[in-house]
Parts: C-alpha cells; structure tokens; sequence
C-alpha cells in the first residue's frame, strides 16, 4: 500500500510540474502585457522569435543528449570552429553552400567524437564534451590569431534577415527542426529507445538495445542542430569570431531542464525545451 502511494504521489508531482510551466509562462506573458504593452506587437514578436532561433535550435540538439543520460559542453565551442572555419572559406572562395555544407560537416564530425570518446573510450561526458569544446576555442583562437571573420557575401549575410513565404528564415528552420525532432522522440521507435536508455541504460542493453549507437547518434543529432545555429549565428553576425557562444552551453541545458527534462535522463519533450528557451 505504501509503495501505490509512493507510485501516487510521484505521479501527481509529475502533473504538476507539467502543468507549472505553461502555467508560469503565461502568468509572465500577462506580466509583460500590463508592464511593456508594445513587446506584444507582433513585429516585435517576430524579432524575439527570430533571436530565439539559435538558442532553440541547441536546445532542441541537447534534448536529445540528456535524454540518454548525457551532456554537452562543447556546442559553444564548436559554433566558434566550425564559423570562423566556414566563414573563411566563404570569403576566399565565395561559395555559400560549400561553406555552409563545411560548418554542418565539421558540427556533426565533433558531435560523433563526444559520442565516441564517451561509450567506446568510456570518459565521462561532462570531461569529454568541455574537453573537446577546450581545443576547438583554442584552435578558433589559434587560427584567426584572435580576430574577427568578416567580409562574408551579401545573400549570406541578409539570409537570417529575409522571408521565405512571408515567414522569417530563422523562425522558419526553428519550426522545421522542432516538428522533426518532435516527430523523432513521439511517433518513432528511435524515440522510445532514447527515453528506454535514459531511464535505465543497464536494462536497456540486457532488453537488446543498441546503447552504444543509440548514445552516439545522439550526439550526432546535437552536432547538425549546433550546425544550423552556427549557420544562423553567423548570417545574423555577418561576421565570424572565436569568442562567440561562450555560455551557451550553459543557456541551452538550463533551457532542457526548465523545460522539464531530467538531468538523470530518460524524461523530457521539445515542446517543454522550446518554452524553456523562450
């Protein structure tokens, strides 16, 4: 009988904190209505969303990581790299789509090595993500000696700016990679793994579960979402500088865990990630 009540509360807590959040988002909203009428406008409501983009879109990423259990450290770090990598090479060569395939190729490269130096080497993930974010600042720093990228093309610079279909580009990825990323974790089997290997990653193996990949691969997804910011970040920009993203690391996991996620893994949804973001 204890145990039911036990079992009982833990739920009723669970509805509750559920319940909190939008609760707690829509008492601020109010607040914000009475005190700062023309935030509400909806130009200005499109600039916040629009700002918003690159933090939701790490988020979203790093939702997949601590699902498993895990944490990244390094997408800060690795937006630094992979910007002034493919900002350089978009100077000299002028090829936007080239550099923009180079930013996403280099976020994903660092997104597998973290999953891999942390199931195959068997490093802790908080050591192995800030200690891969460690070299890749340095190496931005190393490589600009310190300096700003600029002088990217035009139509780069004016992407994050413009409107597709009368949608904001940068408001227009967020909402592709959300319903994505909610389709993943809610209607696929792919999902259910994730949350199985959080929750208890020792039963998940015994079950047949391919933890190892699982774990890697999500990584891998936080690696193209940290890709996309990048591309974002640096179009908003119009430049490319090492020192950029320094705490967003920090930003996007306290966006996942106000979000409702759990920072033992195996609980929590994107739609609480993006309105822990906002």
């Amino acid at each position: 009988m204890q145990w039911e009540e036990i079992k009982l509360n833990k739920k009723v807590a669970k509805i509750a904190i559920d319940y909190i959040k939008p609760f707690a988002f829509i008492v601020f909203a109010i607040f914000v209505i009475v005190k700062v009428p023309i935030f509400f406008r909806p130009d200005n409501l499109i600039a916040v969303l629009s700002q918003a983009a690159v933090i939701g879109i790490a988020s979203i990423g790093m939702t997949f990581v601590i699902l498993v259990g895990g944490v990244d450290l390094s997408n800060g770090c690795m937006i630094a790299f992979a910007g002034v990598i493919g900002a350089t090479i978009m100077v000299n060569t002028r090829n936007i789509l080239l550099s923009c395939v180079i930013i996403l190729l280099i976020s994903i490269t660092g997104g597998v090595i973290n999953g891999l130096s942390i199931v195959k080497i068997g490093m802790p993930a908080f050591i192995a993500t800030l200690a891969l974010g460690n070299i890749l600042r340095g190496t931005a720093f190393t490589y600009t000696k310190a300096k700003t990228v600029s002088g990217l093309p035009k139509a780069f610079t004016q992407f994050s700016w413009s409107k597709t279909f009368g949608i904001p580009n940068t408001i227009l990825l967020l909402a592709i990679v959300f319903v994505i990323a909610f389709y993943l974790l809610t209607f696929t089997a792919y999902g259910k793994r994730l949350y199985a290997i959080g929750d208890n990653p020792k039963a998940s193996k015994v079950m047949g579960l391919n933890v190892d990949w699982v774990t890697i691969s999500a990584y891998t997804i936080c690696g193209i979402c940290t890709g996309i910011s990048t591309i974002i970040l640096t179009s908003c920009m119009a430049t490319a500088r090492p020192a950029v993203a320094e705490n967003l690391s920090l930003e996007c996991i306290a966006a996942v865990i106000i979000g409702g996620a759990s920072v033992k893994g195996g609980e929590g949804k994107v739609t609480g990630t993006i309105i822990g973001a906002f």
